[in-house]
């Protein structure tokens, strides 16, 4: 299937779908110009077929997909059922084998932002499992990862010592599953969040009968937050990460204090990200209604964000030749000067593409849907 660019139209019938808010759905049909299954399309390249195909079950909308684009809706939805088993069993097997030898580990992502963000652990597509450990703990908890059949799938540059020291974690598989063992919430220098305070701050959240530690909704905030920014310097940003964070901007809004989470991102380096990606995804997903606390404490910190000129994409800025837009954006939207980013960039690069650059689990493309891609 051919990727279809993403709109400011789909991202926005996309966020409503999911929440669902059937007069917000209403809305955005009004303004759209495009067919649903452009939509289709959007959602299949961007990890969202899932949320989507959950979201039209019961609406008179799924009779205005044509056949091949529901056919590939209902594959990728066996194709995540597929690969949801994988990740428990594994989920299960390393929390024994963790919890045996001593070894704290947060849940991250995957069948935790399905589960309580999108209501069911088959809501969200996901394809691997991501765990974090204390930082100290890193080659213990690779050793445990080795025991239990898991190898490396990220590359090694130089040494290991001096890879890890670019990068926020490595990437293992042990056959069909896959394990993103992070020990950092994000990497950079401009960065000094506070481990401790990870680690004391945590809950606790049930997956299939079992409860797992999670972060706090103050760091389930600023990890998906820095996790989007690195994507949207990288110019590779999918609406999924979009659709992520105002599903927990929207859950977390009533009881977060968002001026207080601003102010402490001041001492750790979180102020500028915090400010601009939350600020612009509201922004572009029109969305500040659904978290109206948190889109009052960003007013007061307009003089911060970064202005950024969208081209093809809400996500993609200009000038998009070699990503620049999206790369300028990102550095201003840190707190650090321009130098120390370009610095860091072209000094971690080699290991950011030795340890992410790798062939990762796709879904199926039904040959029926391959035929209209270009519908």
């Amino acid at each position: 299937m051919a990727a279809a660019t993403a709109t400011v139209e789909d991202l926005r019938l996309l966020v409503r779908l999911a929440r669902p808010d059937a007069a917000g759905v209403e809305r955005c049909l009004r303004q759209r110009s495009a067919s649903l299954d452009r939509l289709a399309d959007t959602a299949a390249a961007h990890g969202l077929s899932v949320v989507l195909l959950r979201a039209l079950a019961d609406s008179p909308l799924r009779a205005a997909l044509s056949r091949p684009r529901l056919e590939a809706l209902e594959a990728r939805g066996r194709w995540q059922e597929t690969r949801l088993q994988v990740i428990l069993d594994a989920l299960t097997g390393l929390a024994d084998r963790f919890a045996a030898a001593g070894q704290p580990f947060v849940l991250l992502k995957g069948p935790y932002l399905a589960a309580r963000f999108y209501g069911d652990l088959r809501g969200r597509e996901f394809v691997d499992l991501d765990l974090l450990v204390p930082r100290a703990d890193r080659t213990r908890a690779f050793r445990l990862l080795a025991a239990a059949g898991y190898r490396h799938r990220s590359r090694v540059l130089l040494s290991e010592s001096l890879t890890c020291f670019f990068v926020h974690g490595f990437d293992f598989k042990a056959g069909e599953a896959g394990v993103d063992l992070h020990w950092r919430l994000s990497r950079h220098p401009s960065l000094h969040l506070d481990e401790s305070g990870i680690w004391s701050q945590r809950r606790s959240y049930a997956i299939a009968g079992r409860p797992y530690a999670v972060l706090s909704d103050e760091h389930e905030v600023v990890f998906a937050a820095l996790s989007l920014l690195r994507d949207l310097g990288a110019a590779k940003a999918k609406l999924n990460k979009v659709v992520d964070m105002i599903q927990i901007l929207a859950a977390t809004d009533a009881t977060v204090d968002w001026e207080a989470l601003l102010d402490g991102g001041r001492g750790d380096g979180t102020f500028g990200p915090l400010v601009n990606v939350l600020a612009l995804a509201l922004d572009i997903a029109d969305a500040r209604d659904l978290a109206p606390r948190l889109s009052a404490a960003l007013a007061r910190h307009a003089d911060r964000r970064v202005a950024a000129r969208p081209a093809d994409s809400p996500l993609r800025f200009r000038p998009l030749r070699f990503g620049f837009g999206n790369r300028l954006w990102a550095a201003r939207a840190h707190d650090t000067n321009l130098a120390v980013w370009l610095l860091w960039w072209a000094a971690s690069l080699p290991f950011r593409v030795a340890v992410y650059r790798w062939p990762r689990p796709r879904p199926p493309v039904p040959a029926a849907s391959s035929r209209v891609a270009g519908g």
